[in-house]
């Protein structure tokens, strides 16, 4: 199995939900461990079905170890983890207790799941689970760490349940109730309840003053976090008013719209989305400067599949400028990522050699097709009409593009074009040709040229139609 569907298999939806009910069950043996004396008849298997607990999350590690790419990120990630099964731990009564970190890793599962719900849901759901996580791990890892250290010390130590109850009240009153600690250990794990205590009501006062304040920050944490999963994905550097259109035509499209997309612009902040019908939780945002090496490998382009640059318009810059800049991204993301694909919007034309020589595959300059849709319109009425469904994947006609099927090749353009109309709805329109001098696109080819092998058709059709095998995306029509 290779690296990338190994580390897709340990980061998918049933992985995770596996992972937390055994982080959930290793919780609650280390509880009745706890709460049990060594002598009763239980207490022996629940310790063997521990140390076979262990084994599998040692074995998951190991796992998400070999699927990772970058160690570094698996040890920043998943350290509490390593120290949970460290076999050192196993020799060490009290250390037991390191199981119960295991709950921040279940928080951070249910975090990222959150992050695909319903807005309405989501909002005000994440703060909330990191605040119960934080209170449960504090409360958990207290009242056993203190029921193993006093027992037997302290006549005021009882059950686990009396020893639970005790960490939640020094939570809330922020020093020691119902229990005195009497050792060393039971002191300083008193003073680490307190803390979590101080912790836990700046955090709930935090996520109110947050939530009163600006409800859009809500799950940004998450959004933070997903810049290191995510890869296949669009980063579009630039902002302007077309940035809008370009996320609902990505979202519209059956093929994109499940895939990230990571915005890099100098903006205090994405506005906001919702209203366009735009799912944020897919929207991810890099804030800084997109002509720095720093900022796009933050977003993560060698791991991209698509690049646009948009003409910038967040400063007060002219359009030379903006050009200036943009070019400047584009040779810097063409050099981090050679087999990204790259679309440039430009104001000025006479940039163009700058970009063709980088290896851009498509440059637009949106003013000058504006104005040749205005006149155009103005010469032939009622095609406005057919620009407006042509150019968006939200509804009716679309353009593909495909290779030409092996079984065509050598047929006439005037055949195939008859068996795409009458056989499967589907209009020729035109033919991209590759040859030693280039790729030539010839619209409306002649009817008596022969179809050759490396020709690609582009079409027109309601869905695409699947006589010709697959659509040629970018993502899988990437340069060598």
């Amino acid at each position: 199995m290779s690296r990338k569907r190994l580390d897709e298999l340990m980061n998918h939806p049933v992985t995770d939900a596996v992972v937390m009910v055994m982080i959930l069950a290793s919780v609650a043996l280390l509880l009745f461990e706890v709460s049990v004396e060594e002598s009763h008849w239980l207490f022996e298997p629940a310790e063997i079905l521990g140390h076979v607990f262990t084994g599998l999350f040692a074995l998951e590690l190991l796992l998400r170890f070999l699927g990772m790419p970058s160690r570094r990120r698996f040890l920043r990630m998943y350290w509490l983890d390593l120290l949970a099964v460290l076999p050192v731990v196993r020799t060490l009564r009290i250390l037991r207790v390191l199981r119960i970190l295991r709950l921040f890793r279940a928080g951070a599962m249910a975090h990222r799941r959150m992050a695909l719900l319903d807005q309405a849901v989501r909002q005000g759901g994440t703060e909330l689970l990191t605040v119960v996580t934080v209170v449960l791990v504090v409360v958990l890892t207290g009242a056993i760490g203190m029921n193993l250290v006093e027992r037997g010390v302290n006549p005021e130590v009882g059950s686990l349940g009396d020893s639970i109850w005790s960490a939640m009240y020094t939570i809330v009153a922020g020093e020691p109730q119902l229990v005195s600690p009497r050792t060393t250990p039971g002191r300083f794990i008193t003073y680490l309840i307190m803390l979590g205590g101080l912790c836990f009501f700046a955090m709930f006062t935090g996520i109110v003053s947050a939530a009163m304040m600006s409800r859009m920050k809500s799950g940004m944490e998450v959004k933070v976090m997903a810049l290191d999963d995510v890869k296949d994905h669009v980063v579009m550097c630039g902002w302007n008013h077309e940035a809008i259109q370009v996320l609902e035509e990505f979202q519209a499209d059956p093929h994109w719209r499940d895939k990230p997309v990571v915005v890099v612009a100098e903006l205090e902040a994405l506005p906001d989305l919702a209203p366009h019908g735009i799912r944020q939780e897919r929207v991810l945002f890099v804030q800084g400067d997109y002509t720095r090496v720093d900022v796009l490998q933050k977003a993560g382009v060698e791991r991209a599949a698509i690049a646009i640059l948009l003409s910038d318009k967040t400063g007060q810059r002219s359009d030379q400028d903006r050009d200036a800049r943009t070019v400047l991204a584009a040779l810097t993301i063409e050099k981090l990522s050679h087999k990204i694909f790259t679309c440039v919007e430009l104001r000025n034309r006479d940039n163009m050699p700058h970009l063709a020589m980088a290896g851009v595959e498509e440059v637009v300059v949106a003013s000058e097709y504006a104005g040749r849709i205005i006149a155009a319109a103005s010469r032939t009425r009622g095609i406005v009409s057919m620009f407006d469904e042509l150019l968006t994947a939200r509804w009716g006609n679309q353009i593909y593009k495909a290779d030409v099927p092996a079984e065509w090749i050598g047929r006439k353009v005037g055949w195939v074009h008859q068996e795409l109309k009458e056989q499967h709805k589907t209009l020729l329109m035109a033919l991209e040709r590759h040859d030693i001098d280039g790729t030539h696109m010839q619209v409306n080819p002649d009817a008596g040229d022969m179809l050759a092998m490396g020709d690609q058709l582009v079409v027109i059709a309601e869905h695409f139609p699947a006589v010709l095998g697959t659509e040629k995306r970018t993502s899988s029509n990437r340069k060598a």
